[in-house]
Parts: structure tokens; C-alpha cells; sequence
């Protein structure tokens, strides 16, 4: 069984990800650095898919770690803005990145149509980007979603969260494409986000029930946890992750294999609200992080894709304990929210 790395000689994940498979498959497993350093060899053609002698249409699986699609357009050159810049030499490195953007992205397009199992293709980013589109695709496919809007209209965004606070529910913000956790919309995000100047943003009403993200490979899901809500007290546990033990009924136990499915995907994981009539998906990541996680699901979730892509059944995720992932950015952001809470009721100090 022939299989191979597809990420930045830097990534961490990438170096726990090979480590595994060279135990689980007893030989050296190519590692190719998809930041493509200088005296990288690399050709697409009719003779095939090469990378430093590797012809990577005859392997078995790739796995590709650290790629997502990205915008190729120069931006406009403004001197006038910055007089000190000098946009030649900065063009041309763009311009250089871009290049080597375009030859990865052609040749993992061109693996996609290959006999190779890929972990995860170009298209699978690019359906994964547009966060909007995402849902809808997956609403047409039959799953329930996050009833979503995307705007930057005052007046729209005014109306949705009184509809939605008239049902009883409150209402969530995200940024309409890259990586965000979702966030409580309340009157002063409206005021800050909404304008005509800028960007629209993704709104969409709260659904009862707990938020779960369930990682799954090929289609099973390995490991799903769920998130215990912020507290003000123990500020040392911002964040606190609970895998979600016992049966699952049907519809959320397959919700993440479907989803990532009908995204075109091989690996990835699914944000969802385990609500009273079902899962309702409110993002898919085609390359979470895996890393950041609290030590023991992250190895957990490092030791189900290495055995998978080596042909082994997957490890269970028996005797994982909820635990915490600490972050001290985080930490104070959350504090400074606590206190603007606690405060924007308070009656003004006497002058």
C-alpha cells in the first residue's frame, strides 16, 4: 500500500500524522512539503503527476493537511495610498506565491479525477468557502441547516433578529466565509457589522440544544464532542470539550458522514445543534484543526486517520474524558465581555 503527506514541513499535525502512519504501515511514508521550497521538483502532464520522483497518481491515498482555496486576484496597486511601498518587488512576490498556488491547486484537481483516495481535494475547499452556499447545498441535499440569511442591510438585519426574538430565540453572527466561531448578535454587534461599507455577514436564529462537532472520516463518524457553554468562574477553562458517549439516534449519529458527503469530502468535521426535531448543521470544516484540541482528541482523532488511511479499523474513542483547552487571548476577550455584560445596565456614575 503506497500512501503519502501532502502538507508544510512545519505543520505539527502533519509530523503526528506521519509518525503514525510509518508505525502502522512499517516503511517510510513520503512526506511532500506543500510549501513547495526552493529545489522542489514538481510536473503535471500527460505522462502523469510527479513531486520530487514521487509519482503520485499511483499511490494508494493522499493525505493533504494545510491547503484551502484562496481568492487568486492580484489586488489593485494603490501608490497613491502607500507612497513607501515598493509594489514592483511586492507584485512580484505575490505574484510567485500565486504561482505555486495555481500549480497545487491543478494538481490536486487532477488527482481528484485519479484512482487515488484524496483526503481532501480542491473542490471540496472550494465548496467548503462560501459558508452560505454550503448551507444551502446541504439543505437541497436534505439535511436541516442554520436558516441563514448573509447581509449587510441595516434595515434586513433590524427585522430578522425582532422575527427571531418574537419566537423566543436569539440570534448568531459569523463571518461569511474562512474559519469563525459563531457569536451572539446583539444591538451593538448590529450597529457595528451592519452597513452598507461593509461586508455582509452570515445571521442565523439559535436553536435549543447542546452545540456538537462531530469529526468523521469516509463517511463514520470517530469522535464527537460537545461544548460545554463559557462560565464566569474557572477562567482557566475557557473552553471545555466533552465527547458525547453512548448511542447516538440515527439522524445524528450519519449527520456528519452525509454532510461531508454532499461537501465533497473524504475528512472534515460538522458543526451542529443536537435540537428536540434533530441535528441542525451550521458549518462543515474540509481541514479542522486538530492540534489545539486538548491532548487525548487530538491524538485520538490523529490515530483514527492514520489507521484509516492505512487500511486498519479505527481506534474507539473509549475512555476519552471531557477536558479542557486553555487560551489566554480568549481568556481575557471572555472576561471583557463578562464585564460589559455586568455593566451596560448599570445606571450611569453620578457626574
Amino acid at each position: 500500500m503506497k500512501i503519502g503527506l501532502i502538507a508544510p514541513a512545519a505543520s505539527p499535525f502533519g509530523r503526528r500524522l506521519h509518525a503514525g502512519l510509518c508505525r502502522r504501515l512499517g516503511s517510510d511514508v513520503p512526506w511532500l512539503d506543500a510549501s513547495m521550497p526552493e529545489g522542489t521538483r514538481m510536473s503535471v502532464g500527460q505522462a502523469g503527476i510527479r513531486w520530487n520522483g514521487h509519482e503520485l497518481d499511483r499511490f494508494d491515498a493522499l493525505f493533504v493537511h494545510g491547503f484551502r482555496y484562496e481568492d487568486p486576484v492580484i489586488p489593485a496597486a494603490d501608490p497613491g495610498t502607500e507612497p513607501g511601498a515598493d509594489w514592483s518587488l511586492w507584485q512580484s512576490e505575490h505574484v510567485r506565491r500565486q504561482q505555486r498556488y495555481s500549480f497545487l491547486y491543478s494538481l490536486l484537481s487532477r488527482l481528484e479525477d485519479a484512482p487515488v483516495r484524496l483526503y481532501n481535494g480542491p473542490a471540496g475547499h472550494l465548496a467548503a468557502f462560501p459558508r452560505h452556499h454550503q448551507l444551502e447545498r446541504l439543505d437541497q441535499g436534505g439535511l436541516a441547516v442554520a436558516r441563514a440569511i448573509c447581509t449587510n442591510d441595516p434595515d434586513i438585519a433590524r427585522d430578522f433578529a425582532r422575527s427571531v426574538a418574537d419566537q423566543g430565540r436569539a440570534v448568531v453572527w459569523r463571518t461569511a466565509t474562512g474559519k469563525c466561531a459563531w457569536q451572539l448578535f446583539r444591538d451593538r454587534q448590529r450597529e457595528h457589522l451592519m452597513g452598507a461599507d461593509k461586508p455582509p455577514v452570515l445571521l442565523a436564529p439559535t436553536v435549543d440544544g447542546p452545540l456538537r462537532r462531530a469529526y468523521a472520516i469516509d463517511g463514520r463518524t470517530v469522535l464527537t464532542l460537545e461544548w460545554a457553554m463559557p462560565s464566569d468562574d474557572g477562567l482557566e477553562r475557557l473552553e471545555v470539550f466533552g465527547p458525547v458517549t453512548g448511542p447516538l439516534p440515527d439522524a445524528e449519529s450519519s449527520v456528519a458522514g452525509t454532510a461531508l458527503a454532499l461537501s465533497g469530502l473524504r475528512w472534515g468535521s460538522v458543526l451542529y445543534v443536537a435540537g428536540p426535531d434533530g441535528p441542525v448543521i451550521y458549518d462543515v470544516d474540509a481541514d479542522p484543526a486538530v492540534t489545539d484540541l486538548p491532548g487525548a482528541m487530538g491524538e485520538h482523532l490523529t490515530g483514527c486517520l492514520a489507521a484509516t488511511l492505512a487500511g486498519e479499523p479505527h481506534p474507539t474513542a473509549d475512555g476519552l474524558a471531557a477536558a479542557p483547552r486553555d487560551s489566554l487571548f480568549l481568556r481575557r476577550m471572555l472576561r471583557i465581555q463578562f464585564d460589559i455584560e455586568r455593566t451596560k445596565h448599570a445606571a450611569a456614575p453620578p457626574a
